[in-house]
């Protein structure tokens, strides 16, 4: 059994709220499989994921040529798209609209909440090396200060044109035999009341879905509150 080892960025606050915007079939696959999915790096649809920087490969073949590293750039990019499983939370009190649209389908969709220090017991149940890393927002025309140490290092980097999303990440390395490495894996939850805070119904959803979400979080034995979210109501 592997040791449980859980990393987390200083910026990373324990209190901090989560969500994470999903569509109704994969509330019911984190309900029914009790199990949180994590997706290979390289299937995101941003093809700027763990890309490096022109002089960062520059960097890289040189020390490969000295000895000094035992991957060239092609290896480093591909071990970090390839060997790293993401799973992606957005970091707020409140909800927003933008990703409500593209995560989820207003009508018929909820998000999952919960805290930072909720997601770091439940990652450390995995008897897995996890890595949270608060994502950093970049022009990669123009290379930045930092250090890369990890393969999975580069994946706390993104465009800037995702800036709105202000995630969170956990990474899983998984680089024992990276052509065996499934497009998505299932980790386990030890107890998903543990890891859920709340239920948020899209702000879109009529009563009949809101219903049938409260039903079906009973039925599966979740505790947590199912709320609508607050941006279907009017302040008064």
């Amino acid at each position: 059994m592997s040791e449980s080892v859980v990393t987390a960025d200083p910026e990373v606050r324990g209190k901090s709220i989560l969500w994470r915007y999903v569509d109704l079939p994969k509330l019911l696959d984190l309900l029914h499989a009790k199990s949180l999915y994590l997706r290979r790096a390289d299937g995101f649809s941003d093809r700027l994921e763990g890309a490096l920087f022109p002089s960062l490969r520059v960097t890289i073949d040189e020390e490969f040529e000295k000895g000094n590293l035992k991957t060239r750039s092609s290896d480093f990019y591909r071990n970090a798209r390839e060997g790293s499983y993401v799973c992606c939370w957005t970091i707020g009190a409140r909800d927003n609209m933008a990703l409500w649209q593209l995560y989820g389908g207003v009508k018929s969709s909820v998000a999952i909440t919960t805290t930072v220090d909720r997601l770091v017991s439940t990652v450390s149940g995995w008897d897995r090396s996890v890595h949270l890393y608060k994502v950093k927002y970049i022009d990669h025309s123009k290379p930045p200060n930092f250090v890369i140490g990890a393969y999975r290092d580069v994946l706390q980097y993104k465009s800037d044109a995702y800036k709105f999303e202000n995630e969170l990440r956990v990474v899983l390395p998984k680089l024992d035999d990276i052509s065996q490495n499934p497009m998505g894996i299932k980790l386990k939850l030890n107890d998903i009341n543990e890891l859920v805070s709340s239920i948020i119904v899209s702000p879109e959803a009529n009563d009949s879905f809101v219903s049938a979400v409260v039903d079906l979080c009973k039925k599966y034995g979740l505790k947590s509150p199912v709320k609508r979210s607050k941006l279907a109501f009017i302040p008064t």
